[in-house]
């Protein structure tokens, strides 16, 4: 974990201010620093960058997608896509639909020598970093949460310190890299880093980043479940359905936002987590209180239960199973064989996430014997050309339904025989 001052994100901030913003809202180190930033590039508010992005921001009032297209990006003036977030990339970047915005950005950044501006302007909030970076070392929230959950968190945490652009609003980004590894982000308001003093404005810090971390620890996990869905249906309801695209979704917030209010219960204790639950029942998340009732039994468990992913059914069960059958996967011949794999490997689209999944379902695999988990391992299996280890797990499968014989041995031969034709990896 880290925390920065990110200069693409100041880019936009700049861009923004210049077009469209004013800094009488802001306080503290957050309005000298956006005062002394708007006098060093005040020659440049005419720039061309300046007008389009006054015209994007009608659309984009909240920075979501600028942000988001910058945070996958290199520093100015470059702003290079980093290749390993392409399994990230929206359909609106791919078509090229954001390239005048970011062609206009980099225009910006080397007519003004922005990073030479910033340069001088950052100092402004050295304070304000400085006082997050020792907190968020002292707290080790990370060390934290993998200790809680028996998990590692794989991947980079980056809490980004950016008056211009949080303006009291966290923004929060969790991807999943093609080399396995999560790329986490928080935006923060300087006036939100924490004083010296602890106080109860602390809390929602240690909510922010053990909930965005938690995702980086549990998403593998409620993915590799996500064909619970069939069995386990439960109502999104007006409100959740507001806050959650699907039931994954839904699954894994609330997962991650039950985890986090029990570390703050142990760490900052049950008043301060009641105090984020009452805002997380703000949110509509119906189905806290029991998963919090769960999470209290793992804790009391650990020995049984070594990781919380192996404790991850009972959490599922808070949903009473309608259906316990196990389903054959589709015909080869009904849809193309790489897409029946594909579908039932889940979202993993790139050997480093296939393997990563793969580990992950040895360990659970280990104390379970859940039959869609291991087809889902034979699925990955063969699309790693593991073809030995695929068969051992289908044979298994095979063994322990015969009913389901026939129509898992077509969908076998199928995939032998274009594997064998092709001797290629799907």
């Amino acid at each position: 974990m880290d925390v920065v001052i990110d200069p693409s994100i100041e880019l936009l901030g700049a861009v923004d201010l210049l077009g469209t913003r004013a800094t009488a809202a802001l306080k503290g180190p957050g309005r000298d620093y956006a005062r002394a930033l708007a006098k060093a590039c005040a020659p440049f508010k005419t720039h061309p960058a300046v007008k389009l992005n006054a015209r994007m921001h009608k659309s984009d009032p909240d920075f979501f997608q600028r942000k988001d297209l910058l945070l996958m990006r290199t520093a100015p003036p470059e702003l290079e896509f980093d290749a390993a977030l392409d399994s990230c990339r929206g359909e609106a970047e791919r078509s090229g639909v954001w390239e005048p915005w970011l062609g206009a950005m980099r225009a910006f950044a080397r007519d003004s020598r922005f990073t030479a501006v910033l340069g001088a302007c950052a100092p402004r909030l050295s304070p304000a970093v400085d006082a997050l970076r020792r907190r968020v070392e002292q707290d080790d929230h990370a060390g934290k949460i993998e200790r809680y959950t028996g998990l590692p968190f794989l991947g980079r945490y980056r809490i980004i310190v950016s008056p211009l652009c949080a303006r009291g609003v966290s923004l929060n980004r969790v991807w999943l890299r093609d080399d396995a590894r999560h790329e986490i982000v928080s935006i923060l308001d300087a006036d939100s880093c924490p004083s010296a003093e602890r106080d109860s404005a602390d809390h929602s810090l240690d909510a922010v980043v053990w909930h965005e971390l938690g995702h980086g620890v549990l998403d593998m996990t409620a993915n590799l479940y996500d064909h619970e869905e069939k069995d386990r249906p439960f109502s999104l309801g007006a409100g959740l359905r507001s806050n959650c695209r699907n039931w994954l979704h839904g699954m894994r917030e609330h997962l991650v936002r039950a985890v986090m209010l029990r570390l703050v219960a142990l760490e900052r204790g049950e008043e301060a987590a009641s105090r984020e639950f009452r805002l997380e029942e703000f949110s509509r998340r119906p189905h806290l209180a029991a998963f919090l009732s769960r999470l209290r039994e793992y804790e009391a468990s650990r020995e049984r239960y070594p990781a919380l992913s192996d404790f991850y059914p009972r959490l599922l069960e808070v949903f009473p199973r309608q259906s316990a059958k196990l389903e054959p996967p589709a015909d080869p011949g009904r849809e193309s064989w790489p897409d029946a794999l594909r579908k039932l490997a889940g979202p993993y689209y790139t050997e480093r996430q296939r393997a990563r999944a793969v580990a992950h379902l040895d360990a659970l695999l280990e104390r379970s014997r859940d039959e869609r988990l291991i087809l889902r391992r034979a699925a990955l299996n063969f699309l790693l050309g593991e073809h030995a280890r695929a068969a051992e797990d289908a044979s298994a499968l095979l063994s322990r339904h015969p009913a389901d014989v026939a129509a898992l041995i077509r969908w076998g031969a199928g995939l032998t025989a274009k594997a064998r034709a092709r001797n290629t990896r799907p």
